[in-house]
């Protein structure tokens, strides 16, 4: 029985190593047995609100700290796939190998670890559906906004074939459309909001993503919200309101106004003293006028599915309601007018008169409504709303102060040049609008002041410009109009073009305070709004741009202990919404200015504030905005050219690029590294794994240089470390041209500063920019760049060449050519060796018989490299197919004499090789390589890649001291995570080693792997060898480090052998080890040609600590002298019952313990694929590219200045 338990124990702690799967349910649901009718009502009935998990919800999501959320990370929340045919939603999960058919990464986390929905990749027929249901939810009340986050996009989008995402509600009454997607072709997350209205009884969201055409389709969804969908909370009621019987209170001027506050509907009983027009049965006492549009009465059901028109009225949150509405045609989208009148109305003298209505704005920014009242003698507007509201009715109230009798005039107004639609229903008029019997007031009579045709604007000297010219940042006009209401403003009795957008309880107004000088102050601030939502209040500029590089927004700003002050940008033809500042409440009241850099952006964009306060019991409302200006917003401004910049004072001539949250910062050297100017100073530093870095990739980009008299070089300082860093690229933007890369770099090169080079040719009349580009296809570790100067002339010969961008200036034979080509270019490896990717990069000359004869050569020459006086290390890898390829010989050229270096023939494994040979020579030189025909098959090549010269000798085969680079050691091919190269000086956040092994000194090196970044779940990082030949009995070296906080600690390091044979473990070590270096010596054998693997795993549980490895020695053919700390052949160790039992009781202590903590570090730790990592902590950098010693420049030793 003892023996079972521990059998038990040990499969369950193995189970729990192997980290989390993604669950279709949870662990606990309604664990207090609250009654159905309780269950996933948006309350939380249970002690822990166990009846609130699994309703397409949890309660509380510990990484995005909301409630109410499904963020999909190991659960889907009771989601479940309702689709009738292969195309299915299932959980999806992105890798760097699947970024063509998946989003580059999930909302949650916005890393390749996190978990979404996604539908599967079905190339069938049009029109399929997938479905995806949440469970049976009950009682949303009218507030309830569900929002989301999804990523649509594929190759086949054009204006005619365009997918869609809808989210439905389903229930008694039958299924409506809450929200569909707009088009776009953004490949980017975008938020999607959507209103229930008030819903009685049981209901299901579904999400429904439709096909248009046979192309591969990417949607997935992540972070579903279900915001103010409960009751309201109970509190202490106001003077001014009324007590709802089952908690909240409803404010006096919201009875009776068609929206149900109270969940009981306590507040829409006893209205008869109010009139409501539901346009049900009729227009009631309101009389549509004919004009250049008209006013029409219909429902959802009839009125077709243009997605401008609402589908479902507001009265009975049904397709079958009616409203009324007024649109111009999508085939002749024309401008124009339609009013709706009501009776002759007199406010009664002990009462105000109100109108309350619900309005439905959607998909133009063209459109706006304006309520007006008539007398007999003048018609005044007392409100207007325009701009792109939502797919929803949202609330509006006017008051009349009008001492004689009137009508109200609601007026609708089609923008021209844009398909749409307006609609209105419940029209309320309060018991203080008394009707009058006789009509006394004429039909009113509007003037249009527009004398300028379709498509232009009118100056105020009446001079007419494109309308295209209007808010770009420059005066078109010759009085300067076309630029007074962009958003530029004092707020000076005018709101400066800022238009309030607000569907909720607060809304931003003019307002006025007097100082203490006794004058008035006028500023941009919140007050109470009509809307029934709970939202943030809004205001958005016009349609602004093009704008300029460096273009910023300076305001003032006040914000309260408890307010949210946001500035915003979005651009409806892209779908994007991106914030770009936001000043959240400290507790204290803030008084201060803000410059917001908005950078170069394209035309159409707008600007938009976002606020927040409460407002309850607040005389004076302290959020507010005053003296909004733009600086250098005009693209046409010419700027200070130069590329030259030490960023020791500032950002010199180069501006991020504002397309998303991921970008370069300015920082000082400290715990991220130094920098390379003074070691002391600044630099540039971008980070994927930062919360919130939600974008593609962060670009650098120059102003416009002018062309020079001649060619320049171009030198910079980069640092790329982490075991899963993506790829920085170089490109340039010639005018007129597109822009094209002129160097990258993959995958991490250690943890210290490189030098790059690149020479800009000379084009005479063409003006250019140069871009840094980083691409967020890895997520751990740093990217880094300092001290860019120009210099005339052209740049050195390089002495490496990754082959990514170009033929480096290798010259090849004409009548047996070398061609360039990636992985998909036809005959050849399917990968390159520098990406591992089909889109990776190589050199190839074909082999076969008819192309290559039998005794012909294929002739490949380096560029001349200059003479030097100390031996230097020629490496590069080679790859030679199994169809008779023939051999490749190596030569060095010089004074026009060749000397053969080494020659390779086809060996067992059809991969990537590695070689190298020593060179000492007197004067200029050259590599040639030589490919020598045999008469191959059809399919043979030879193919070259990651050329690279060198200091000093070269290693020997699998051996590696680490001071100039990886030596033949690199990731292996599919590995998750990559060793990092790294100096003794270098902070890391675990412990590291102070001095490497072979200097004994800080500036010495070595390979390592930060196991904390690893997380839970052993996770692993491979290191791996080149291929050596077999052998019977060789000796394997080396020196190890383990230093752990956690003594217990279960992270491993393991030496791997590799081969046709399989997979084979020769030795290991678990656990702290000690604080100094430990010599390893191994026999290995293997019949077949290998690689020698060293495997870091972190574990079950997280550790803080660092695995390194320095001076590996394979000496082939030899014996090694035996060493007491040796576990030959992981396995025949044997361990007594005693020591067993006691790690089974030590490994139960450790889950109990973690189990525990868990729960309270969960908001601490971010997962990669399940495991959690500490948030609080900055994570230098890592990558699951590949970590290769010919992606490792080398500079000069530090006595030539050139590293420190």
């Amino acid at each position: 029985m003892q023996g079972s338990w521990l059998l038990l124990c040990l499969t369950w702690l193995i189970k729990l190593s192997a980290g989390p799967q993604h669950r279709t349910q949870a662990l606990s649901v309604n664990q207090c047995g609250t009654a159905r009718t309780q269950v996933c009502d948006f309350v939380c009935d249970c002690w822990d609100c166990s009846d609130e998990s699994q309703c397409g919800y949890h309660r509380f999501s510990p990484i995005l700290e909301t409630s109410f959320t499904c963020d999909f990370e190991g659960s889907t929340c009771g989601w479940t796939d309702v689709s009738t045919s292969a195309y299915q939603w299932i959980p999806g999960q992105t890798s760097i190998s699947s970024q063509a058919t998946e989003p580059p990464f999930d909302h949650t986390l916005g890393t390749d670890m996190g978990w979404y929905m996604t539908t599967s990749k079905q190339r069938g027929k049009p029109s399929l559906t997938a479905r995806l249901a949440s469970p049976q939810m009950q009682e949303a009340a009218a507030t309830c906004e569900i929002q989301a986050w999804y990523f649509l996009w594929g190759p086949g989008f054009n204006e005619t074939h365009q997918p869609h995402l809808t989210v439905e509600l389903m229930n008694a009454n039958g299924t409506v459309i809450l929200w569909r997607s707009p088009p776009s072709n953004a490949y980017s997350w975008r938020e999607l909001v959507a209103y229930t209205g008030r819903v009685h009884g049981m209901f299901q969201i579904i999400f429904s993503s439709t096909q248009a055409f046979s192309e591969t389709l990417v949607m997935a969804l992540d972070d579903v919200e279900f915001r103010n969908c409960g009751p309201p909370h109970p509190r202490t009621c106001d003077l001014y309101e009324v007590d709802c019987q089952q908690g909240g209170c409803v404010g006096l001027d919201r009875l009776c106004d068609a929206t149900e506050d109270c969940r009981d509907g306590l507040d829409e009983e006893d209205c008869d003293s109010v009139s409501i027009c539901s346009f049900e049965e009729g227009w009631c006492d309101w009389v549509p006028e004919n004009n250049t549009l008209s006013w029409a009465r219909n429902s959802s059901l009839n009125v077709g599915s243009f997605s401008a028109f609402p589908t479902r009225d507001h009265s009975t949150n049904s397709w079958e309601g009616h409203f009324a509405f007024v649109n111009n045609s999508p085939q002749n989208p024309q401008s124009g007018t339609a009013r709706l009148i009501s009776p002759t109305l007199k406010v009664k003298s002990s009462d105000n008169c109100t109108l309350v209505l619900y309005t439905h704005l959607y998909d133009s920014d063209t459109h706006s409504l304006n309520i007006y009242y008539q007398t007999a003698k003048q018609i005044q507007l007392i409100k207007s709303r325009s701009g792109q509201l939502g797919n929803y009715w949202f609330r509006e109230q006017v008051v009349f102060e009008v001492q004689e009798e009137f009508k109200i005039v609601i007026e609708g107004v089609i923008g021209a040049g844009q398909a749409g639609s307006i609609a209105l229903d419940d029209l309320i008029l309060s018991s203080g609008c008394i009707k009058q019997a006789q009509d006394r007031i004429a039909s009113p009579e509007l003037e249009t002041h527009n004398s300028c045709p379709v498509g232009q604007f009118a100056c105020s000297n009446n001079t007419c410009i494109d309308a295209q010219l209007t808010c770009d940042f420059k005066a078109d006009c010759d009085d300067g109009s076309d630029e007074q209401h962009c958003g530029m403003t004092a707020f000076f009795h005018s709101t400066g073009g800022w238009m309030d957008v607000s569907v909720g309880h607060l809304e931003w107004a003019v307002q006025t305070n007097v100082t203490q000088a006794g004058s008035d102050e006028y500023y941009f601030g919140l007050q109470e709004g009509p809307g029934q939502m709970y939202s943030l209040a809004r205001a958005i500029t016009p349609v602004l741009g093009p704008s300029g590089l460096a273009c910023a927004l300076a305001m003032n700003f006040t914000i309260g202990p408890q307010g949210f002050l946001a500035l915003a940008v979005a651009n409806k033809n892209l779908g994007t919404h991106q914030i770009v500042w936001s000043a959240p409440g400290n507790g204290t009241v803030v008084q201060a200015q803000v410059t917001v850099f908005l950078g170069a952006r394209s035309r159409p964009f707008q600007l938009e504030l976002l606020g927040l306060e409460d407002l309850r019991g607040s005389k004076d409302p302290l959020l507010s905005v005053r003296n909004i200006t733009f600086l250098q917003c005009d693209s046409s401004q010419v700027l200070s050219s130069g590329l030259s910049c030490n960023f020791e004072t500032d950002w010199c001539n180069w501006f991020n690029e504002q397309s998303d949250n991921f970008k370069w910062e300015r920082q000082k050297g400290g715990s991220e590294g130094t920098d390379h100017t003074t070691g002391k100073g600044h630099f540039l530093r971008v980070d994927p794994s930062v919360p919130g870095s939600l974008g593609s990739s962060a670009r650098l980009v120059s102003t416009l240089q002018a062309p020079g008299d001649q060619g320049q070089c171009l030198s910079f300082w980069y640092r790329m470390d982490g075991p899963q860093i993506g790829t920085l690229n170089l490109k340039m933007k010639r005018s007129g041209e597109p822009e094209h890369v002129l160097w990258t770099r993959t995958g991490s090169h250690g943890a210290a500063w490189h030098r790059g080079l690149f020479s800009i040719p000379h084009q005479p009349a063409q003006s250019y920019q140069v871009i840094f580009e980083a691409s967020r296809d890895g997520f751990l570790g740093t990217m880094a760049l300092d001290d860019i100067t120009v210099t005339l002339g052209g740049c050195k010969v390089q002495k490496h060449c990754f082959f990514e961008t170009d033929d480096c200036g290798f010259l090849a034979t004409k009548q047996h050519p070398w061609i360039w080509q990636t992985g998909i270019g036809g005959q050849g490896p399917l990968t390159d060796h520098t990406l591992g990717t089909s889109k990776g990069h190589y050199m190839i000359t074909n082999c076969s018989e008819n192309t290559l004869p039998l005794g012909q050569k294929a002739t490949l020459q380096s560029p001349t490299f200059p003479s030097v006086l100390h031996t230097q290390c020629v490496t590069f890898w080679y790859h030679l197919n199994s169809s008779n390829p023939g051999s490749l010989s190596v030569y060095v050229e010089e004074r026009g004499t060749q000397r053969e270096m080494l020659s390779v023939n086809p060996m067992q494994a059809e991969v990537w090789h590695y070689s190298n040979f020593s060179v000492q020579v007197q004067d200029e030189w050259r590599v040639v390589f030589v490919a020598e025909g045999a008469g191959g098959g059809s399919s043979s090549y030879i193919a070259i890649d990651d050329f690279h010269v060198k200091e000093g000798a070269c290693p020997k085969s699998g051996s590696c001291d680490f001071e100039s680079g990886m030596c033949g050691w690199s990731k292996p091919l599919g590995d998750w995570y990559s060793w990092d190269w790294k100096e003794g000086a270098t902070p890391l956040r675990s412990p590291s080693p102070r001095e490497d092994h072979t200097l004994g000194t800080e500036a010495g090196h070595y390979a390592s792997v930060d196991i904390g970044v690893l997380g839970m779940g052993r996770n692993a990082a491979g290191l791996a060898s080149e291929y050596l030949p077999a052998t019977t009995g060789s000796c394997l070296q080396f020196q190890y480090h383990m230093d752990f906080r956690e003594q217990s600690s279960q992270a491993q390091l393991k030496v791997k052998l590799f081969s046709l044979q399989g997979e084979r473990t020769v030795w290991s070590a678990t656990g702290h080890q000690g604080r100094s270096w430990i010599s390893q010596a191994l026999f290995v054998s293997s019949f077949t040609e290998f690689q020698i693997v060293l495997e870091a795993t972190s574990g079950a549980w997280p550790t803080s600590g660092t695995i390194a490895v320095d001076d590996i020695s394979y000496t082939a053919g030899s014996s090694c002298d035996p060493i007491e700390k040796t576990e030959q052949e992981e396995g025949n160790s044997k361990i007594s019952a005693t020591g067993l039992a006691a790690a089974v009781v030590c490994s139960i202590l450790l889950v109990i313990i973690g189990i525990i903590s868990a729960r309270y570090c969960m908001k601490k730790w971010r997962t990669p694929r399940g495991g959690r990592l500490e948030e609080h902590v900055d994570v230098q950098g890592f990558d699951n590219i590949t970590f290769r010693d010919d992606t490792v420049i080398i500079p000069k030793l530090p006595n030539d200045g050139e590293m420190e």
